[in-house]
Parts: structure tokens; sequence; C-alpha cells
């Protein structure tokens, strides 16, 4: 969701934000998994040397920007989010607490939004494909939907690798992934 100067891509996630607003209406369960928090911070936090405190600290400066304007945008369309950063080791003690939470936020028509909280532990799932991933076996999703181009970011982890690995990981729990071009018009829909 980022353009190359490290910035929101605005235009994209209203666009988006339509389309769940379509899925929910047909009664669809969405859970977001979000990345672009080092990204977005790396505007206001020098990045050239990539220390990990560094990107850490840029990680809670983007997040801030993230979720206002999420917010923004799903509020203007009557949907109401809710922020939920986790990391590896938090997800393993609170696997049941994460669950029912998700679970209550989904029924209620509240629409999660996750990231790894890469303020405290940097990258400990190794990207949001993964963490993506385990939150759909911790909520036996039926499908998971990884939005991209396919290209790792300069900012975090991942890539085409990552996304085929979540995407067999998945498979061995019935559970289908489809990887698409966030760029096309009414992906989500189209899916």
């Amino acid at each position: 969701m980022l353009t190359k100067k490290q910035k929101f891509n605005i235009a994209r996630m209203k666009h988006l934000a339509d389309q769940i607003k379509t899925l929910k209406q047909k009664g669809y369960g969405v859970v977001l998994v979000v990345s672009g928090a080092v990204a977005v911070g790396s505007n206001y936090i020098d990045l050239s040397h990539s220390q990990r405190q560094k990107r850490q600290a840029a990680a809670g400066l983007g997040q801030i920007h993230l979720m206002t304007i999420l917010t923004s945008i799903f509020n203007k369309r009557e949907l109401q989010l809710a922020q939920v950063l986790v990391t590896k080791k938090l997800l393993e003690m609170y696997q049941d607490n994460l669950k029912e939470l998700l679970k209550y936020y989904i029924t209620s028509g509240i629409i999660p939004i996750i990231n790894e909280n890469d303020v405290l532990d940097l990258n400990s799932f190794g990207g949001n494909d993964i963490l993506a991933g385990e939150i759909a076996k911790l909520l036996n999703t039926q499908e998971v939907v990884i939005l991209s181009t396919m290209k790792g970011s300069v900012h975090g982890v991942g890539g085409g690798a990552t996304k085929q690995q979540v995407k067999k990981m998945l498979a061995e729990k019935n559970i289908l992934t489809k990887i698409a071009n966030g760029k096309e018009k009414n992906i989500l829909l189209n899916i």
C-alpha cells in the first residue's frame, strides 16, 4: 500500500475498503493483516544504516500514521476497525485469548487490523505473510487472500518465496490461499 516515497496509497486503500464493505454486506467476516509501519515511519527516521532500534522506532511512528489513515477511510464507509499488534511469542502465549477476541470482533461486525508489533520485536514472524498464515490457522478460515505485486519491501521481509511458503503451509490445513495483484480493480470481489 505504499508509493515510492513511502506514503500510503490512499486511493488504493479506499478502493479496497469499498470492496470490503461489499463483502461484509454479503456476510463475509474480514480480518486484515497490514504492513508498512516501518516504511511509513522511515519518513521521520533515517534508516539508511538499518539499525534495529531505529527500525523499531520507525514502526511506532508509522503505525500511528497507518491507523489514522485507515480509521478515516473505513469510518467514512461506516466500518469499525480494531487494532491488534502481536509478536510471535505473544501469539504462542495468548493463542486462545486472541482467537476468542478475533471471533468476537468478527461476529460483532468489527474488522480487526492485525500487524506485527515491530516496536517490541522486529519481524518476529518473518513478515506479515507468515503472520497472516498464522492468523488464518488460528481462526481456521476458509480462504486467505494475499494482495501483493510479489516483490519484497526494502523496509521489511517477504516476497514471492515467503508467499508460496504460506500458501503451502495453509494448504496442509485445507485453507485456500490466493495471491493476487492488489492494484487490480475489484480484485477482492472478483476473487
